[in-house]
């Protein structure tokens, strides 16, 4: 029991604010999980276009590629915790009115399009203030564990959410998916108005204005060369790799000819494989060397996703998605703590809003694979983002080596 007890996991939980915090993403991720399938289904009813599965994938990250910048340095020039709130109410009311549209058959493909813009702009301003929250909330000993006990509400979304999705969508229909996701965003906006509102005021004790506080980012990160490699990696790896996900409604429909029963299936299994993968980096993280760790699996999901573009990858499309999946929780988190623990607290909300680049990537890639898709082939698709991902992370691990060597 004591064993238990001791362990750093347990330790976290006992503080107040870092279990509000993670009680807040839980029922946060269970949302977003929701949001982004929901929506990629949806547009898949609407019209058979692999395309406009990229477009609405597009609109979403879209604002986070190009306002997360201003994102991070209004999340350190003002109260993390308030921008969040505010995010939150809104992303609230953006799905409830989706749910209305679906209800009164009033949505459709521009429709669904321009609702994403909405939320990728709200996206943009709540990952800096949500991401750089963690380390005020522990000890720099114990930031593996913390990022890695964060991460698990999502790979716990990843379970809760595919298996929930079928049923929900054949008992009230895609409306009601989107009620209950509007419901989980007001719950998490009454979790964050719990927590301590002192505790997130800013560093910055003046400003220098808007563009100034960009260019100082920008600056410190190209001072750091470690984060600045992470981040190059991960811009281009969410260019790439990161976005094969849009896919996954066309590949339920040509490939396993299923319907939203298959396509949750398919979800289940990366999310299982995810929450393993985080259950693991919990236990484990503090011992593991995060960049061996981070390569190696950056390795592993770009293999997997080349596998998936051939006749065999197709047939045991699963148990591929799975290992991506898995590859990924390992690779997504790993980057995370080599950025947390190395800057500084003054540039965090600047320097984590230029690591969700990678997310903001995403809305070129996804144009990209869907085209590749619709006037291609999936597969090719498939071969080709795994292909480039392969050569981002074997170039990015060569040049952090050489670095990393220097410095010893």
């Amino acid at each position: 029991m004591k064993l238990i007890l001791d362990q750093p996991f347990v330790k976290l939980f006992k503080s107040k604010e870092y279990r509000l915090f993670w009680i807040a993403a839980f029922f946060s991720n269970i949302g977003m999980w929701a949001l982004i399938y929901g929506r990629l289904w949806l547009m898949r009813t609407l019209t058979d276009s692999e395309a406009m599965l990229g477009l609405v994938s597009s609109a979403n990250l879209t604002p986070v590629l190009l306002l997360s910048i201003f994102g991070g340095v209004i999340a350190d020039k003002y109260n993390r915790l308030r921008i969040l709130r505010l995010t939150r109410l809104f992303f609230c009311f953006m799905t409830l009115l989706t749910g209305i549209l679906i209800f009164f058959k009033l949505i459709n493909p521009i429709v669904l399009i321009l609702i994403s813009l909405v939320t990728g702009t709200l996206l943009a301003f709540d990952i800096p203030s949500r991401s750089s929250m963690i380390a005020k909330l522990v000890k720099k000993e114990y930031l593996p564990v913390a990022i890695s006990m964060y991460s698990i509400v999502f790979g716990v979304s990843a379970i809760i959410g595919p298996s929930l999705f079928h049923p929900i969508v054949k008992i009230i229909g895609l409306e009601g998916l989107f009620f209950i996701i509007g419901i989980s965003y007001l719950l998490t906006f009454i979790t964050l108005k719990k927590m301590n509102l002192k505790l997130h005021d800013p560093v910055i004790s003046r400003s220098n204005g808007i563009l100034k506080e960009l260019k100082l980012g920008w600056n410190y990160l190209i001072r750091t060369p470690i984060i600045f490699i992470v981040v190059f990696i991960g811009f281009f790896f969410g260019l790439t790799a990161g976005s094969y996900d849009v896919l996954l409604p066309a590949i339920t429909t040509d490939f396993l000819s299923g319907d939203s029963e298959v396509y949750g299936e398919l979800l289940l299994y990366g999310g299982a494989s995810g929450l393993i993968s985080t259950i693991i980096l919990i236990l484990f993280g503090q011992k593991l060397n995060q960049y061996i760790f981070y390569f190696g699996f950056g390795l592993i999901s770009s293999i997997s996703l080349i596998l998936m573009g051939s006749n065999f990858g197709i047939s045991n499309i699963f148990i591929i998605f799975a290992v991506i999946s898995f590859a990924k929780g390992f690779f997504n988190t790993m980057g995370t703590t080599i950025i947390q623990s190395n800057v500084k607290e003054e540039f965090r909300g600047r320097i984590m809003s230029i690591s969700q680049l990678s997310w903001g990537s995403v809305a070129i890639g996804a144009v990209l694979v869907g085209y590749l898709a619709e006037f291609f082939s999936i597969k090719l698709a498939l071969v080709t983002i795994g292909i480039s991902s392969l050569g981002v992370i074997i170039i990015g691990g060569v040049i952090t080596s050489i670095r990393l060597l220097r410095i010893r």
